[in-house]
């Protein structure tokens, strides 16, 4: 590129010196016109001559100034075309710099936007990708909330029992035998039917105290509750837990919690209506013994009728009794035939159900036999709410003497529990039930 701009350049240069050749040719012109027309002066003499030869010579003096001033205007144009060559040149030179330079620019902002325009790209393809994951999360969610709805719908429709007309949802029953998984326990069908007569109770006192129009009060509800929460929590394995997360363990809940105490005092107040002081020291001298402490260790074997329907399955069951009560009687070792026909969760221990009181532990009927007996004495059959039993009496600990005044409280107790049981038998054998477990 400097090439093209400096040829020119030197051409310039060159024809302004021809230039100058010719005016040095023109000054000795000029002498040898000069030395002419002295001559011609000189020879003629004459004053018009001299005039015209003076006058030719101021004019090639004039020309020849003018000459000189147009060669040192020439070396100074020229002085300046090269001083803007130069600059020209280092113009063009920076120029070029900043090409190259912008050119490294664009290249590197080319790069950048290579790398950003990739950037946004996976950005895209990433939201799209998310777009889709909570597409088919959200689809996935709304399938196993419309599965969850379904199983509850079908749980709330299935019904396993009525009580007068009332249902008892499977949903309400498996909350129950869940406790006893979680236990690790074997769910047996008598474990089943202690489930269905629990939530059958529940019904039937809850249709009794609706009935009789009696209710609670706040107050006592809450501190019955208290009193429950307190008991709860002063089991090690409850420490420092919520009432909500202990009920919820045992298939419960606050609510349920305060509906079922609420009906208990109801039914609590209904009854004391009816009962006086002097019934309660009645019972208590006929029943001192439950009083005193006395205890018995027993075994048992048990046949459950109550899943039985039929008054068949019933007779079958009460055959089976008597052939085990004849084959102990043989001889045959009483805990192995308690390991081998019994349908209690004690079978696995050969029967043994431990020490108990004569009230307040055990169903009436099995306690009244049991207390009855001697150690080592084996009963017949005896009927209860359960089944068919036969006791085997193994320890016993004797009471000591009490007042009334003593175990007052434990009198009551025992007393409107005997009560409440006994309405419940009642309301039991007139309610019309009906179980389809």
């Amino acid at each position: 590129m400097r090439n093209i701009i400096v040829v020119p350049v030197l051409l310039i240069l060159c024809l302004l010196q021809t230039n100058n050749l010719l005016f040095a040719d023109e000054n000795i012109e000029a002498k040898s016109a000069l030395s002419s027309a002295i001559s011609e002066a000189s020879a003629e003499v004459s004053t018009a001559a001299v005039a015209e030869a003076i006058e030719s010579t101021e004019v090639v003096v004039e020309e020849a100034a003018a000459e000189a001033v147009v060669e040192e205007a020439t070396e100074a144009v020229t002085e300046e075309v090269a001083e803007a060559v130069e600059v020209v040149a280092e113009e063009i030179t920076a120029a070029v710099e900043e090409v190259e330079t912008a050119t490294e620019e664009i290249a590197t902002i080319v790069a950048e936007t290579e790398e950003s325009t990739e950037a946004v790209v996976e950005e895209v393809v990433a939201e799209v990708i998310a777009e889709e994951v909570v597409e088919k999360v959200a689809e996935a969610v709304t399938e196993t909330t419309a599965a969850v709805t379904e199983a509850v719908v079908e749980s709330e429709s299935d019904v396993i029992a009525t009580v007068n007309g009332e249902k008892i949802l499977r949903l309400s029953f498996n909350k129950r035998l869940n406790v006893f998984r979680r236990m690790n326990q074997e769910v047996t069908d008598t474990v089943k039917m202690q489930i269905v007569d629990q939530l059958t109770k529940k019904i039937l006192l809850k249709q009794f105290v609706e009935k009789q129009e009696v209710s609670a009060s706040a107050d006592d509800i809450k501190a019955e509750i208290e009193k429950i929460k307190f008991f709860l929590q002063n089991n090690p394995a409850n420490k420092d837990k919520p009432l909500d997360e202990i009920l919820e363990t045992q298939g419960s809940s606050v609510t349920e919690l305060e509906e079922e105490v609420s009906r208990a005092l109801a039914l609590s107040k209904y009854l004391e209506s009816s009962v006086t002081d002097a019934d309660k020291m009645s019972y208590f001298d006929a029943n001192k013994d439950a009083f005193n402490g006395a205890k018995v260790k027993a075994s048992h074997v048990l046949i459950d009728t109550r899943n039985l329907k039929t008054e068949a399955e019933l007779k079958e069951a009460k055959d089976k009794i008597d052939i085990v009560k004849v084959q102990i009687d043989k001889g045959a070792d009483f805990a192995e035939m308690a390991k081998k026909y019994s349908s209690c969760p004690s079978a696995e221990n050969g029967g043994d159900i431990g020490f108990f009181q004569r009230k307040g532990s055990i169903v009436e009927e099995f306690a009244v036999v049991a207390f009855a007996m001697e150690v080592g004495e084996i009963s017949e059959p005896v009927k209860t709410q359960f089944g068919y039993h036969i006791i085997k009496v193994t320890e016993k600990e004797d009471g000591k003497e009490v007042n009334y005044a003593d175990v007052s409280d434990m009198v009551d107790f025992v007393y409107m529990q005997l009560k409440t049981e006994s309405l419940l038998k009642e309301l039991h054998d007139k309610a019309e039930i009906n179980i389809t477990l």
